[in-house]
């Protein structure tokens, strides 16, 4: 939520030979050949044969994308079985045997079981020799693994603990076949897949790619294009485990937040029906409706400050540390990865909250609190509402730097400081309530209170670090520049005898998961070719 400097020229200090392979790599993208000195054996404009090997429901839609997209590159599908039955689904190209489909074909999709790539590969042997394998697979489940583990390893303890994509490749040079193993596709579904190109749904998704040849990659990029996904790169081979990985994660983020809207919850109810406990049988009659209509205000208010809290508490951090540089605790890193979530709660519990308060009679007291509460609760959800539509990647992604910052900088404190406005004009309610003896007796509001103290602290934060001189000092260490402003002593930092400085603490040497992926997502949506 709180911005983020651009990046810096990534080209500053990168080897010669790598901006050989990128210069490659925008050729190819336009079109040009792949020379001999690159490794490819065709330009891309020449591929003419695509080999879907398997046709079950993925080959099937694969191929289908592929022939599609109008390419002028031939698409055949390859079975183990002779014969094909006609009562089936139809196929959207002539199927053939595997040895069939394989000769002169450019580039081969396997998609057939995780546990047949070894004898598929056999079978095949040095018909695969030069062409580009494309590994479309998964892991299995955990609930699944440990019965195909033994199958597809051999019993292998060393072959368990890599990528589907790299005992592929074992089994490749096992056989003494020279092919190029790219790991692509897998995060594409066959739905996705067997949608029209112009469903907005099904060309949205990033195809991930990785792989160790930049011409094979380069190929199955353009490939990729064509059926109409954007590309994502994501490396070498290695990083085919993290890519097999990323299909299980199961609402990343989300157990955590709603974990923290559950705690809120459980506090703000306890004290709810203990406040009407002590105010007397009476007001049980409202507990209902009233317990409902304060537990989800104070939750969503709650969550909210704890969207924002993170981002001035890291700058303070950065400057306390002097650079940009060094990881933050774990526990910090969780929290500033889930912030997304975080907001996204804090606007679903909101709803409910305004629609219950909606149906309450119009304030006909002449206190200012009582007409003011109403109206900064609606001008904060309607603010609330278009940062939280706005946070939709398919409409996010269409912004500029300067509208993305406007949007969840400028609007998501806006949401804030009206959001702590209706708190406060609520707090005044509550103490007159106190003072006259009247609903609340013998329990003060604490609930209003802590509310108005942390998105205070919230607003407060934000506001010390966007102004003169500390919001230069963030500038200057987000964009690469250390910041020597405190004693080492007292940024516990440990001069070693080879004069490197080591950080002390666990934040130094450990990153959290949270903070890793949204490294790793950073570098990689700028790395995504439309």
């Amino acid at each position: 939520m709180d911005n983020i400097q651009p990046m810096h020229n990534p080209y500053e200090s990168m080897d010669p030979s790598m901006l050989g392979s990128m210069r490659m790599s925008l050729d190819l993208e336009n079109g040009g050949e792949m020379t001999p000195e690159y490794g490819g054996r065709r330009s891309l404009r020449q591929l003419e044969r695509v080999a879907v090997l398997g046709t079950g429901a993925y080959g099937a839609a694969f191929a289908e994308r592929l022939v599609q997209s109008n390419s002028g590159v031939e698409v055949v599908m390859g079975s183990r079985r002779k014969r094909i039955d006609p009562r089936g689904f139809p196929l959207p190209c002539e199927v053939m045997s595997y040895e069939d489909a394989v000769a002169g074909a450019d580039i081969v999709v396997i998609a057939v079981r995780v546990e047949d790539h070894a004898t598929v590969v056999e079978r095949l042997g040095n018909r695969l020799d030069g062409v580009i394998i494309v590994d479309v697979s998964n892991s299995p489940p955990k609930t699944v693994l440990g019965g195909l583990r033994e199958r597809f390893t051999r019993g292998d303890s060393e072959s368990s603990n890599k990528s589907i994509a790299k005992n592929l490749e074992r089994e490749l040079k096992a056989n003494e076949i020279n092919a190029d193993v790219v790991k692509a596709f897998n995060n594409i579904s066959a739905y996705t897949l067997s949608q029209p190109r112009n469903n907005p749904g099904a060309t949205t998704k990033a195809c991930m790619i990785s792989g160790d040849s930049e011409s094979a990659k380069s190929a199955v990029a353009l490939m990729a294009r064509r059926m109409g996904f954007d590309v994502m790169h994501l490396g070498d081979l290695d990083a085919a485990k993290g890519q097999e990985g990323a299909v299980h994660s199961f609402f990343e983020g989300w157990k955590i937040a709603c974990t923290i809207g559950l705690v809120l919850t459980f506090i703000f109810l306890l004290y709810i029906t203990i406040a009407y406990w002590v105010a007397g049988p009476l007001s049980w009659m409202k507990y209902p409706t009233k317990a409902f209509l304060i537990v989800t205000g104070d939750v969503s208010a709650g969550l909210l400050a704890f969207t924002f809290l993170p981002g001035p508490i890291a700058a303070f951090w950065q400057i306390f540390r002097g650079t940009a540089t060094r990881p933050f605790p774990a526990w910090f890193g969780t929290w500033l990865g889930i912030r997304k979530q975080l907001g996204l709660l804090a606007f679903v519990v909101a709803i409910p909250h305004v629609i219950m308060a909606c149906k309450g009679d119009e304030p006909t007291e002449l206190q200012i609190e009582n007409q003011l509460a109403p109206v900064f609760g609606i001008i904060a959800f309607v603010l609330f509402f278009v940062m939280s539509s706005c946070s939709n990647t398919t409409v996010s992604g269409h912004f500029t730097w300067a509208e993305f910052r406007f949007v969840f900088v400028y609007i998501g404190y806006g949401v804030v400081s009206f959001t702590l406005a209706h708190v406060v004009c609520v707090l005044v309610i509550q103490l007159d309530l106190v003072a006259e003896d009247n609903g609340y007796t013998g329990a003060a509001p604490l609930c209003a209170i802590y509310l108005t103290a942390i998105l205070g602290l919230a607003m407060l934060l934000k506001f010390v670090v966007s102004v003169p001189p500390l919001n230069g000092w963030v500038n200057k260490i987000r964009n690469h520049q250390k910041l020597d402003l405190l004693p080492s002593w007292l940024r516990k930092d440990i001069k070693y005898p080879d004069g490197n400085v080591k950080d002390d603490t666990a934040s130094c040497n450990t990153r959290s998961e949270a903070s890793k992926v949204s490294d790793d997502l950073g570098v990689a949506r700028a790395r995504v070719e439309p």
